[in-house]
């Protein structure tokens, strides 16, 4: 036996975090997973953008660290993968604000819990009471104004009352009721 049997079979770049995870292609439990995760990754964009979070973080087991994805990185890393079934190199994020990225358990967490209560379906506010901001698209579901901090909770329940016939008299007076300032 020589000294190059000791090798056979040895991949020199085998551990090697900057090379492609060229595994085999995702079975259909695999592929099921992934589907879901990009399912719900657009609930966590649809409810946490408009808080202000550019994306998701992520605990890799890998490497012991979190990692910070912005949303349309992280759903092009499972698109490819549910393609593929590889998943590209995951550099960290430059200098990322941890506060700015909300953790996937938690996310999915908290989305959990929103539709087992029944509010995943907001009323949408077009303006804030505050300030006065069109708030825009993208915005709507949030809880405070992005201009001014203000909670738009008022707003909202104003919205559903005036949606099931209320006039803005009645609507005053059922906020006031509940200490609910307007």
């Amino acid at each position: 036996m020589s000294d190059d049997d000791d090798f056979e079979g040895y991949d020199e770049f085998g551990d090697d975090p900057d090379e492609l995870d060229m595994g085999a292609p995702l079975d259909e439990h695999e592929s099921a997973l992934v589907r879901q995760d990009l399912v719900d990754l657009e609930s966590f964009e649809a409810t946490f953008v408009a808080e202000g979070y550019r994306g998701v973080s992520v605990f890799c087991q890998d490497c012991v660290e979190e990692h910070f994805y912005p949303w349309d990185m992280l759903r092009g890393n499972l698109e490819l993968l549910l393609e593929t079934g590889e998943t590209p190199v995951h550099e960290p994020a430059f200098a990322p604000d941890p506060d700015q990225y909300i953790p996937w358990e938690y996310a999915r967490g908290y989305i959990d819990a929103l539709r087992d209560t029944g509010v995943d379906e907001r009323l949408d506010v077009e303006d804030c009471p505050r300030c006065g901001l069109v708030i825009p698209g993208e915005l709507t579901q949030a809880n405070f104004c992005p201009r001014c901090g203000a909670p738009l909770l008022a707003a909202r329940l104003a919205a559903a009352l005036r949606d099931r016939d209320l006039d803005e008299v009645d609507i005053d007076a059922v906020l006031r009721e509940i200490g609910i300032p307007r």
